[in-house]
């Protein structure tokens, strides 16, 4: 999302849609200034707290925020396919402004796996993209920009549940933790 206030030029945002595999948009807004959002996606602990959607939860999170870090997020409170999680690296992280990430489906030990491995139906590609951009709506409010690209066209509609949900919880994360701007 650009903004007025915006100092990159150049981003890795991948916006990419096929037929069988559309881009996934969405946005959410939050009670929290544009730094406290942020800060809800640095660490393992904030992640834990809200990270996979109702009755899933964060087991393990290896995090390393940074440009080219890697990350794993292992998945508990599933019996039905999915991996065991998700791995990637970051690609773009631009302080409260964006973070951009590969996606892939991970085992218990969080080795990227196929789709196929991990029993999940549809065409995935090898490597999906998450996009985060961040924007101040004003001093106590802020919003986010979502995109996903390599969901299978039959998935779209749960991912779309599954992010709304995630969200949900990542807004409760930080109304419980009674955040301010000090």
């Amino acid at each position: 999302m650009q903004t007025s206030t915006e100092k990159s030029t150049h981003s890795t945002v991948h916006k990419n849609s096929t037929s069988q595999s559309p881009l996934i948009e969405m946005e959410h807004s939050f009670n929290v200034p544009v730094d406290q959002l942020f800060k809800a996606f640095k660490t393992s602990d904030a992640l834990k707290a809200w990270w996979w959607p109702k009755g899933l939860y964060a087991d393990r999170v290896d995090i390393d925020f940074r440009k080219g870090g890697k990350y794993f997020i292992n998945m508990k409170g599933s019996n039905q396919g999915g991996g065991d999680g998700m791995t990637g690296l970051f690609e773009e992280i631009i302080e409260n402004e964006r973070i951009v990430l590969t996606d892939q489906f991970a085992d218990k030990n969080g080795r990227a796996i196929s789709a196929q491995e991990a029993q999940m139906p549809g065409d995935w590609p090898e490597l999906g993209y998450i996009t985060f951009e961040f924007d101040s709506v004003d001093e106590k409010k802020s919003r986010i920009l979502f995109t996903q690209e390599g969901i299978p066209a039959e998935m779209k509609k749960d991912c779309i549940q599954g992010w709304t949900e995630m969200f949900d919880k990542l807004e409760a994360y930080l109304g419980s933790r009674n955040v301010t701007n000090t």
